[in-house]
């Protein structure tokens, strides 16, 4: 049962570095603003990658219509390197991330995502999922089905994230790659601990992997129970069918919409 005394912080990464920096803040800040999160929270924003400080002086302002503490990084060490970072300055028990992209779609958003994460069992949540490997791009990536949560958005214990993430440097693409899918992924180091790994839909339900293929979330019809849209999501239902087609089999391969065992 999820305990309420339990402290959340919620981190949302705003890049200045983006194209449409300004676009992705404006619409997470308008999702954030109609969806009540559901258990109380402090809400973080990150700054990173700001080329001058007009930009960022804008950003700030910005977010001034909701209460929020600012944190000021730089660009080093892309997404999650700056969640690492920002995990280890501050002290509350459980954090949530959402990187710039990121589109809240329902109420009750953290509750949901903090009743699933809170079950004795589970050790990670998140709002997206998939079995998709890179393999084929890195050998040194596990084979297709490849079993992970996707670091757009995502909760966890924070003392546990620290001890998973401790001495870990981001500094390519690639080495984002492997902390969200790599053989040593963040999922794969909650497993490894014994805790369950779930993926947490618009209607409050935690997925087991075995159930991810037929969740009606990421990549999968119109995507009408997904929690956090980001831009692969929006990039998806804007596929013409040819090519949604592939990203699905890319995705889930012979699984879409079966309870195949793993």
């Amino acid at each position: 049962m999820f305990d309420s005394n339990q402290t959340i912080a919620v981190a949302y990464l705003a890049r200045g570095a983006d194209k449409d920096w300004f676009l992705s803040c404006e619409r997470f800040l308008d999702s954030y603003k109609r969806n009540a999160p559901g258990v109380t929270h402090s809400l973080y924003v990150i700054f990173k990658g700001f080329a001058d400080n007009a930009d960022l002086e804008k950003a700030e302002a910005l977010f001034n219509y909701v209460p929020y503490k600012p944190v000021f990084l730089d660009d080093e060490s892309l997404d999650i390197g700056a969640y690492i970072e920002w995990a280890n300055m501050i002290e509350e028990e459980l954090i949530c991330v959402f990187n710039t992209g990121s589109e809240i779609l329902a109420p009750d958003w953290l509750a949901k995502l903090a009743i699933n994460l809170a079950l004795s069992d589970v050790g990670l949540v998140g709002a997206s999922a998939s079995y998709e490997s890179l393999n084929g791009l890195n050998s040194a990536f596990p084979i297709f089905p490849n079993i992970h949560l996707r670091s757009t958005a995502f909760m966890i214990d924070r003392s546990l994230f620290c001890r998973i993430t401790e001495g870990l440097e981001i500094s390519s693409k690639i080495d984002a790659f492997h902390f969200e899918s790599g053989p040593d992924s963040l999922t794969r180091q909650v497993l490894e601990t014994g805790k369950e790994i779930l993926l947490v839909g618009r209607n409050g339900r935690g997925y087991s992997p075995k159930f991810w293929p037929m969740s009606d979330t990421f990549r999968q019809g119109a995507q009408k129970n997904l929690l956090v849209a980001d831009n692969q999501t929006r990039n998806f239902l804007a596929f013409p069918w040819a090519e949604k087609r592939e990203f699905v089999i890319r995705t889930w391969g012979k699984y879409i919409g079966n309870t195949a065992a793993l």
